[in-house]
């Protein structure tokens, strides 16, 4: 049980990770696009792609070293905690969608913009199987209550239904 929680937990901290992604994306994308008008000469658009390499480079940090091993511990945690195979096939799944995530913006960086802005796609599909396992296997639901006594017959129970 306690590492079916374990699972739940690395989970959200997997979903926290992929939700700072967009966030520094976005940050550095904003920090570029504030300065980038007609009007603004080029070294203060120069200077803004300089001022987004924070965003940046925390986008590529959490790409490339904090989220791949959050979900190779979950895999871990899934085999450990005995999940079905398609629960630990899921699992590996966002491994899967990692390299391709990978191998997309090494596409994009090289230049082929058609196929780079299909990261953000693939960072969509991420997210959604990401928010597919951790709901699906949240260990922190609420158990049913014991029965305290022996479960009533049908005609117990059809009796208690007419009485008033």
């Amino acid at each position: 049980m306690i590492i079916r929680k374990a699972y739940s937990v690395f989970g959200v901290l997997l979903l926290v990770e992929l939700f700072a992604q967009f966030y520094f994306a976005a940050g550095g994308i904003f920090t570029i696009a504030a300065k980038a008008d007609p009007q603004t000469s080029a070294a203060v658009v120069k200077q803004a792609v300089t001022n987004s390499d924070a965003f940046f480079g925390l986008h590529s940090l959490n790409g490339v070293l904090i989220i791949p091993v959050t979900i190779l511990v979950m895999i871990g945690l899934s085999f450990w905690a005995r999940y079905s195979w398609r629960t630990t096939g899921f699992t590996a799944m966002l491994f899967g969608l990692l390299v391709i995530q990978a191998l997309l913006a090494g596409i994009g960086f090289a230049g082929v913009a058609v196929v780079g802005g299909l990261h953000g796609l693939n960072a969509l599909i991420l997210v959604g199987v990401a928010m597919y396992v951790v709901v699906r296997h949240w260990a922190f639901r609420r158990q049913a209550a014991p029965a305290t006594g022996p479960a009533p017959t049908p005609a117990e129970l059809a009796g208690a239904a007419f009485k008033s």
